[in-house]
């Protein structure tokens, strides 16, 4: 499991990377510190996009910064409890297919993907993915706590 430190708290994280996604040169799957660049290179060289993974009372919350990308290029999905965020962007020069001429081209096109173990907590039926801004947001409801057994008598007898 993934540590989350801050000055005055130590809390074990829910959600844990799954390595099956990291590069095989990674030494770890460990999360970006904060304030390192996430932009480090992955598997296969792509970018890793730095998410935000926030806990309210009733959901997870996942934040990724996806500019120029629409909602069709953008995936979701859950496999034995594996959610795997991944997408790509393309840029083409409309110039360039003109016949004209591209002086600079300093924007790249990039793929990503990201894979997460969902915590035991996670209901995995209701999660939800909305793009707004250039920001997706994928949030993950908890489920009830399932309810504590009674405590049972259990009768002796004389032998």
């Amino acid at each position: 499991m993934e540590w989350l430190e801050d000055a005055n708290c130590r809390e074990r994280s829910p959600f844990r990377e799954d390595c099956r996604t990291t590069a095989p040169e990674a030494s770890s799957c460990a999360e970006p510190s904060p304030g390192s660049s996430a932009r480090a290179a992955g598997s296969a060289g792509q970018p890793v996009i730095a998410m935000d993974i926030l806990e309210t009372p009733a959901a997870y919350q996942l934040h990724a910064d996806t500019p120029g990308m629409s909602p069709e290029v953008v995936k979701v999905e859950l496999h034995q409890g594996v959610l795997t965020v991944s997408g790509e962007r393309k840029l083409s020069h409309s110039a360039k297919n003109e016949g004209g001429k591209v002086w600079r081209s300093e924007r790249s096109s990039y793929a990503f993907s990201r894979a997460f173990t969902l915590p035991d907590n996670a209901n995995a039926d209701a999660i939800s993915a909305a793009i707004d801004k250039g920001v997706l947001t994928v949030t993950v409801p908890k489920k009830d706590p399932p309810a504590k057994p009674e405590p049972k008598r259990i009768a002796v007898t004389a032998a």
